[in-house]
């Protein structure tokens, strides 16, 4: 790959936070900087990089809690799908389960688009809109590579019983947008292992060949 990642399991979820970066210039980007990301930052801080992009593949808070973190001191520009902005503000206030964080996150420089390329020195991160789990569900491709957040984990997809979660979305958005990348892409999940797409199309229950889910068990008649 051209460009490195580094994965970092934190949090009391095992949130991963990625950091996406080109070795030539520098520049990086803090996928889902989640709670307990200070060691990511010093990580970070002792290789030279520098955050161009804070990006959050959606807005639930055990991938956000450290935003303010993550931007603090820096030129980076926080991105999230338009539909996930308004849990930011929730999470400002500091009365969900993980508490209140040390620093509050602000709100979005820029929205995520579809197909929108982010550029890192001479690479491009391609984002794909993913809603299901999350109205503003997104995720990252670069090269041979995807961050999913929860939208796809090994054998598993997001849940959809939370506000705004849909299950007839999160099928779409995975059997059309992400299973139309390469067998070969590597699937990084916001939480547990790692797989890649030729193994999920085929064993995961939920989206796979095997898969007994069929989208019109969700239409209303």
């Amino acid at each position: 790959m051209g460009m490195p990642i580094q994965r970092f399991a934190v949090g009391p979820m095992g949130n991963n936070t990625y950091v996406v970066f080109d070795e030539a210039s520098k520049e990086a980007a803090i996928v889902d900087p989640s709670k307990g990301s200070g060691p990511v930052l010093v990580w970070m801080k002792s290789r030279g990089l520098l955050p161009k992009y804070v990006l959050n593949t959606h807005g639930h808070s055990d991938h956000t809690f450290d935003n303010g973190l993550a931007m603090d001191g820096s030129d980076a520009s926080l991105m999230i799908g338009e539909p996930d902005e308004a849990m930011l503000e929730e999470l400002a206030k500091g009365d969900g389960w993980l508490g209140k964080p040390e620093m509050p996150s602000p709100m979005a420089d820029a929205y995520l688009e579809h197909e929108q390329e982010l550029v890192l020195g001479m690479t491009a991160i391609r984002v794909l809109h993913t809603p299901g789990h999350t109205p503003g569900s997104s995720c990252f491709v670069y090269e041979n590579v995807v961050m999913t957040g929860d939208t796809l984990f090994q054998h598993s997809i997001g849940r959809t019983d939370f506000p705004g979660g849909s299950m007839p979305e999160i099928l779409t958005s995975i059997r059309t947008r992400l299973f139309d990348l390469p067998d070969e892409t590597v699937v990084l999940p916001g939480h547990n292992d790692i797989s890649t797409i030729l193994n999920e199309r085929r064993y995961n229950p939920f989206v796979g060949e095997g898969s007994t889910i069929d989208l019109s068990q969700f239409q209303k008649g």
